[in-house]
């Protein structure tokens, strides 16, 4: 053997030995990675892909965290969070206040679980009928036709049903009812098989814009005496009104009083309060990127995200809204 092969015998030793040296760093750093589950929406709403855009900020700006995404619901995300079987999840208001007080869908389980980690956008109710009907508010809808969110949707539950009741009415007053998702509500509509379509939803809804497309609508308003005994059946709905100008080509030119129950991230109480500040600051400092998936949330500012609507913050959350001066 040759000096010279001797030598580059001797140089590719100490570069594959440098290379499993590497290898064996890249394994070990990827083996300490905080692995988080995000429990998400159905297929075909928001909240599936503003859970990827919130992934992929926080796996961006957080080396030592991996955010995977699975598919959820509104209630289907505090059950997995009970059961310990999500790390995060969406969320709204209504049904975290029913999960903390056992009421509803939690009746005989309340959990704590739960906790407040950034507010993301209003959903808002909007129930709207042809404007050229005769349908003023929702009692003129006994024994009209009705296009209804699919059962256990919270859009039925904490909308169609508690309006109903606090109008002193049930599904049963309502005539033939069709169920389904909201493209399918629209199109009832449009067909003339349905004279009303509400959802909880963004704003500008998606439904509404379509709807509106092809007949001119009215939405209607929930008075303070309907949103008086809302609040008693659930406190997390928030006032709102939808401007003027929101719908003025779909045929509603005034502004109009509704609910909302805006939509949340928690996290269980058992993901690491490190863990939980550093995705807080990952999502806060990474804002700009969700008015990519929800338009409403362009310029939101952080103190809009930290408003918890009386919601209890996880440890993790309220140190990072501490040191950015938005939290006492």
């Amino acid at each position: 053997m040759t000096i010279a092969s001797a030598s580059q015998k001797c140089v590719t030793r100490v570069l594959l030995a440098a290379g499993l040296t590497l290898a064996a760093a890249g394994l070990a750093q990827a083996q300490t990675k905080t692995e988080i589950i995000f429990s998400a929406g159905p297929t075909g709403g928001s909240w599936t892909p503003l859970a990827a855009s919130v992934s992929q900020v926080v796996n961006s700006r957080v080396p030592d965290v991996n955010v995977a995404v699975e598919p959820g619901a509104a209630l289907v995300n505090m059950e997995k969070i009970r059961m310990d079987k999500a790390d995060l999840g969406w969320s709204m208001t209504t049904v975290v206040a029913d999960a903390r007080e056992g009421k509803g869908q939690f009746a005989g389980k309340p959990t704590d679980k739960a906790l407040f980690i950034a507010n993301f956008y209003p959903n808002v109710w909007q129930l709207v009928v042809p404007e050229s009907s005769d349908i003023k508010s929702i009692k003129d809808l006994k024994g009209k036709p009705v296009a209804l969110p699919a059962r256990g949707n919270t859009s039925l539950a904490a909308g169609w049903e508690y309006l109903l009741k606090v109008n002193g009415m049930t599904l049963t007053d309502l005539g033939p009812k069709s169920y389904g998702p909201v493209s399918s509500n629209a199109d009832a509509v449009k067909n003339r098989q349905a004279v009303a379509s509400g959802w909880f939803t963004v704003v500008p809804a998606s439904f509404v814009l379509d709807l509106g497309s092809a007949m001119p609508l009215r939405m209607i308003q929930v008075s303070d005496a309907e949103f008086a005994e809302l609040k008693k059946l659930n406190a997390g709905f928030v006032r709102h009104t939808v401007k003027a100008n929101t719908y003025k080509e779909q045929g509603i030119t005034q502004d109009v009083l509704t609910f909302q129950s805006p939509t949340v991230l928690m996290a269980s109480s058992r993901t690491s309060p490190e863990t939980v500040y550093k995705i807080t600051k990952a999502i806060i400092e990474g804002r700009g990127e969700f008015a990519n998936v929800v338009k409403t949330m362009k310029d939101i500012a952080p103190a809009e995200m930290a408003q918890n609507f009386g919601m209890p913050y996880h440890p993790g959350a309220a140190k990072y809204y501490r040191e950015a001066g938005l939290l006492k």
